[in-house]
């Protein structure tokens, strides 16, 4: 009795302290102050560009003024890390992985975000990451995905319900982040994403937040399924995992033919589901089945060109999630990304969350994506060793898809694209649509290309490359025989006489902190000094041996512009007035390309049911 007492007196507790979580109204909005996140264990910083962290959770209930104080509302949980390194103009981008029920610290941790493992239960920061040039928000949506937390009687079912909650979450941001409010804003994801993203894209454009959104990313998404069901057993005969006519093949093809049939008894809406096509993936693809020291194993679904254990058949990839999963589950960890408020530990993918969805009711985005093409920019991207969501789906899709006047690409050129004098892909434009298709990339093609992708993203973006004198965004790429420019610096000196047309305030920001360093001082005093000091010894000279002034130009001496800025000022807010300086550098010669680093990232997956059906699902 006494220890019941115990319990119910320690329970009363528990919900007193939760409960300004899970209540706070919009007018309640906590701080930007109470988000920052100074250190956390065990991430060891870069000293020289340390990442500024911002993490918690807001409401994304749009009736938590109504709620009950007994009511557990929806609040998602977000990270947010500041852009380290300037670029001609401030972006911010939320990121979604799918699932539904896949938390995007799968992106963050293994994928577009800095942090990658060391092997040891720890993380380094290391070059790459998508938060280099612009801010990145990494958000764990629907409510009880990741970090995110409601009652599970209030877990989202449908993508309206998604938007709206997703929306509430927008205005509580921009109420804590104001400064973001005119900031050009991106939405990008993968996977299930491929749902998410049109929705919320289309949510916010028809909202009254006049959130200043300039364009949608999607990686290997999950987006038409009339069309990309079907394309299973032609992707796998494409890369020679089937051989047209062979026994295999005729099995597959016969499944192929049901799991059409069941799709074409569905009218009236496009599925974002059919039951009778959920085995189809491993049926097409059941001769890659082998035993490998007496283990069963299969393809791996996110990856052809590797094997996994039956019937996981790729939920142990990457090899990543095991030490994010036991990173993420220290309470210390919990503690400094101001996770405390969520219930219980977190989890890859929640399989409550992804049952809870009425995915076999709902309408698929792409019945959005065209009335998002008319108003913005889109890009699909997709890694080609990919099956779940493989390119050949998504090139039936936008084959089929009708947007902005006509039905296809049409007659538009496709372009070969190359980063650091590697083929990196293919890449296609036409009517706001991009289609870019990266080589030797999974599922999460960042993982496995993350200098392709990042120059993929920047390119899209309109990324100014000649204004950027420092990071990843020198490596060298080209689309077709056009190179990227890159920035004209004071390297390879080339005397000229015409000016230098005047540039943004940030490149000014970007030159004068290029320059406001100890080394460029010093350097600059030593020219100054010896100039002076030539000068007289040349006068001297000239008077003693009465001999004509040298007419040649005199050498430029280059100073070094791969000095890092002063890592102890906010970038975004350095005084920006010394434009004669940013035209004397640009009038040196051009910068030089760094050669990349090579990096990790990675992850992705479905929800923990033991269901064959729930495991094959899109994650990630």
């Amino acid at each position: 009795m006494f220890k019941c007492c115990l319990s119910i007196v320690y329970g009363l507790l528990v919900v007193s302290y939760t409960l300004p979580h899970v209540r706070a109204a919009p007018q309640d909005v906590p701080s930007a102050a109470s988000f920052y996140v100074p250190s956390i264990p065990d991430i060891h910083q870069d000293p020289n560009n340390p990442l500024k962290i911002y993490a918690g959770h807001l409401s994304a209930d749009p009736n938590i003024t109504r709620a009950q104080s007994t009511d557990v509302t929806s609040h998602l949980y977000f990270v947010m890390i500041k852009n380290r390194r300037i670029a001609d103009k401030r972006r911010l981008m939320f990121w979604f992985n799918g699932g539904p029920g896949c938390s995007s610290f799968d992106g963050l941790m293994m994928e577009v975000g800095p942090w990658r493992t060391d092997g040891k239960g720890g993380f380094n920061v290391q070059e790459g990451g998508w938060e280099e040039y612009t801010t990145m928000v990494y958000v764990d949506q629907p409510a009880g995905t990741g970090f995110s937390y409601t009652s599970t009687d209030r877990y989202v079912r449908t993508l309206e319900t998604a938007s709206v909650q997703f929306l509430e979450f927008l205005r509580n941001f921009y109420e804590v982040f104001p400064e973001y409010k005119t900031v050009d804003t991106y939405l990008a994801g993968e996977s299930f994403a491929g749902q998410w993203i049109p929705a919320f894209a289309n949510a916010i454009i028809k909202s009254s937040l006049s959130v200043p959104l300039r364009g949608i990313a999607v990686g290997n998404g999950w987006i038409d399924p009339r069309r990309q069901y079907p394309t299973y057993i032609d992707f796998a005969v494409k890369v020679g995992l089937l051989e047209e006519n062979s026994d295999a093949w005729k099995e597959a093809k016969k499944n192929t033919d049901d799991c059409v049939t069941e799709i074409n008894k569905v009218q009236g809406h496009e599925p974002m589901q059919v039951k009778g096509c959920e085995r189809l993936l491993l049926q097409v693809v059941k001769n890659q089945r082998k035993k490998v020291d007496g283990k069963d194993m299969c393809l791996n679904i996110y990856d052809i060109r590797l094997h996994d254990t039956v019937p996981e058949c790729g939920m142990n990839w990457p090899p990543d999630i095991k030490p994010v999963t036991t990173f993420l589950g220290r309470k210390d960890v919990v503690h400094a990304l101001h996770a405390d408020a969520h219930p219980g530990s977190w989890v890859e993918c929640r399989s409550g969350v992804h049952t809870a969805f009425y995915e076999k009711s709902e309408n698929a985005s792409i019945t959005i994506l065209p009335q998002v093409l008319e108003k913005i920019p889109v890009l699909i991207f997709a890694g080609d060793q990919d099956l779940i969501c493989n390119y050949v789906g998504l090139e039936a899709m936008i084959k089929e898809m009708t947007w902005n006047g006509a039905t296809g690409l049409g007659t538009v050129q496709t372009q070969s694209w190359s980063v650091n004098a590697t083929p990196a892909g293919t890449w296609v434009t036409s009517r706001n649509l991009t289609y870019a298709k990266i080589f030797n990339a999974s599922h999460m093609a960042p993982f496995d290309a993350p200098h392709v992708a990042h120059d993929m993203i920047l390119r899209f973006m309109g990324f100014n490359f000649s204004s950027i004198f420092e990071g990843s965004a020198k490596i060298p790429s080209s689309l077709g025989t056009v190179k990227k420019p890159i920035f004209i610096g004071q390297e390879e000196a080339k005397p000229t006489t015409a000016p230098v047309p005047g540039k943004t305030p940030e490149q000014d920001k970007a030159m004068w902190e290029a320059y406001y360093n100890a080394g460029s001082a010093a350097l600059v005093l030593i020219l100054i000094f010896a100039g002076i000091g030539s000068f007289i010894w040349c006068r001297l000279r000239r008077r003693r041996l009465r001999l004509p002034i040298n007419t040649n130009e005199e050498e430029s001496i280059p100073l070094n512009a791969s000095r890092h800025v002063e890592h102890e000022r906010d970038p975004e807010a350095v005084a920006v007035d010394d434009q004669e300086l940013y035209e004397s550098r640009q009038r040196k010669g051009k910068g030089r390309a760094t050669e990349p680093e090579s990096q990790q990232v990675p992850i992705f997956d479905v929800g923990d049911s033991d269901e064959e059906d729930d495991r094959l699902h899109r994650g990630g």
